[in-house]
């Protein structure tokens, strides 16, 4: 799918199969703007590393032109076309796969969310605060109310450990037991993405990806959007909503 021609059917294969792939979403000066960037992040408790930067956490809050792609008319298209005009990215994460730092993942959802401080709130459980910030696991629908963007900085083959994913396996709330039938009984799809590209997901869609076969930089900007407050006075640890608008909270 390219990126002009998102319409009615991007947002019922989000809602029938959980995520889509939409190509050409960001140019080539912009890629080229985030790389650089990522490339100077320096020693930080954010940054996690093996040789070469392998991950940074609170994304949003370190660097600066990660808000701002973020914020690009071109992401929050996809975005408001799921969530509605009012949604705001809420964080962000890189990952990366190299030579140095050629890891896999099991089968899984993303289950954490992070917020600006703790609060008794039913519902919520298994806190934990990493470099500064409290990370916390909401009850599921929450995420039943939010996309996932994540936007390539290079080219993703076959061959260099792209995210597969279960379809329709969002619809079901938390899969603790039900995740090796949903595994037996589904067919895998790789999500092979050219740099600028964007896979658009459901935080409760089962997904994975093996150690690269041929270990060379997948990095992927992972971008989450909601559209809701928090219930019992929790709030989102950063809030950045469309380019131009005054609307950042965080940290």
């Amino acid at each position: 799918m390219q990126a002009a021609d998102v319409a009615g059917d991007f947002v019922g294969q989000i809602e029938r199969d959980g995520f889509a792939i939409v190509e050409d979403v960001v140019d080539t000066d912009t890629l080229d703007r985030l790389r650089q960037a990522v490339e100077a992040l320096g020693e930080r408790e954010e940054v996690l590393r093996r040789g070469s930067i392998y991950g940074v956490r609170n994304l949003l809050e370190v660097l600066p032109e990660a808000e701002e792609v973020a914020a690009d008319p071109a992401l929050r298209r996809l975005a408001e076309s799921v969530l509605g005009p009012e949604c705001f990215a809420v964080r962000g994460t890189l990952f990366d796969k190299n030579p140095a730092a050629n890891w896999s993942l099991f089968w899984h959802q993303d289950s954490i969310i992070t917020v600006r401080e703790k609060r008794d709130v039913p519902g919520f459980s298994k806190w934990s605060q990493k470099a500064g910030v409290w990370h916390v696991e909401p009850p599921h629908d929450i995420f039943e109310r939010m996309l996932t963007l994540r936007l390539h900085l290079d080219d993703c083959g076959v061959d260099n450990g792209p995210l597969r994913v279960l379809a329709g396996s969002h619809s079901n709330g938390w899969l603790d037991d039900e995740i090796d039938q949903w595994k037996q009984g589904s067919r895998e799809t790789v999500c092979t993405v050219p740099a600028g590209g964007v896979v658009a997901m459901r935080p409760l869609l089962l997904h994975a990806s093996s150690a690269a076969e041929v270990p060379r930089h997948r990095r992927v900007l992972h971008l989450e959007y909601a559209a809701e407050d928090l219930p019992g006075g929790l709030e989102w640890n950063v809030r950045i909503e469309g380019a131009g608008s005054d609307a950042r909270q965080g940290v």
